[in-house]
């Protein structure tokens, strides 16, 4: 009997995907890392904040997903389609965090802001950049943004640790956890998929040298959630575990979570999906990573 791997969300592992569609656009020069973002954004601090600082979440705006009221209605509407327009709304009127350029931390509005760059610089839907990017260019065919034929076989999400009400079937609220993750975290796929994707962008075959060099410039960035982490580049994580250094991203989401990182000497890639909120990804890792030096290294 052949298994059928199926799909998730990607929660923030999306990431990973929408650094690499900006960064392919950086490598044709229709996007530069330095400019700034008020060509796109009437925000207030627009002309300080770069599209390098979106990427490396060094642009101190606040993250929508720390909004209570967002997160109410969120949930209180499982199928609203959220618009990316509105969840930049939810920190509109918001300080920011630090000066931008002067400290990290993370926050999923920078790559909603990233993902509507990408849509106002194209004139394309973010939806359609992953199916031209990542399926039709790239060949990874079960990967989505809410465009997903009826018979795919998704994965039912389930809650036991971020909402607080127990044992918690979330997939009506698919509908609004995919928009509402956007280019932040709202992308579906399957966990090969993932892997062969991670593995194509660290190996040259989606990004030239130079700027997967970009890619990898990491800024010191402490992560109390994520404790093995020793810097954050563009929309990579660069994390220890057992001693090893790999690169990709995380993502938790509710109902879903995921980790994704790429070995570089000697090469392997692992990538784990799992439908629950939290796992703990860096153990999980550890895990696979024991077995793969047992049997192959």
């Amino acid at each position: 009997m052949r298994l059928q791997a199926r799909e998730d969300v990607n929660g923030s592992v999306t990431k990973f995907f929408t650094a690499t569609f900006v960064l392919h656009h950086v490598q044709r020069g229709s996007i530069s890392l330095a400019e700034t973002i008020d060509e796109w954004f009437d925000l207030e601090y627009a002309e300080n904040v770069s599209v390098r600082m979106l990427l490396n979440h060094t642009s101190g705006v606040p993250s929508y997903t720390e909004d209570a009221r967002w997160l109410s209605r969120s949930f209180g509407q499982p199928v609203r389609r959220w618009q990316p327009e509105e969840l930049v709304d939810v920190i509109r009127d918001k300080p920011l965090k630090f000066d931008p350029g002067s400290d990290h931390e993370y926050s999923n509005t920078n790559h909603v802001l990233l993902g509507l760059i990408l849509e106002r610089e194209t004139n394309t839907s973010y939806q359609e950049l992953v199916r031209s990017l990542v399926r039709d260019e790239f060949d990874y065919d079960r990967t989505y943004y809410l465009d997903y034929p009826d018979d795919a076989p998704i994965a039912n999400g389930y809650d036991e640790s971020i909402i607080g009400f127990g044992r918690w079937n979330l997939t009506g609220f698919r509908r609004s956890l995919e928009t509402g993750g956007y280019a932040a975290g709202g992308i579906l796929s399957t966990a090969p998929d993932v892997a062969r994707f991670v593995r194509s962008v660290f190996t040259g075959t989606v990004l030239g040298d130079d700027v997967l060099r970009e890619m990898q410039t990491f800024v010191d960035a402490p992560d109390e959630d994520v404790p093995e982490q020793q810097g954050y580049g563009l929309g990579i994580r660069h994390l220890q575990i057992d001693g090893e250094d790999v690169f990709g991203h995380t993502g938790t989401i509710p109902g879903y979570s995921a980790i994704a990182m790429h070995h570089e000497n000697p090469q392997y890639t692992i990538a784990v999906l799992s439908n629950v909120s939290t796992i703990d990804q860096a153990a999980v890792y550890s895990s696979l990573q024991e077995v793969l030096f047992e049997e192959v290294y």
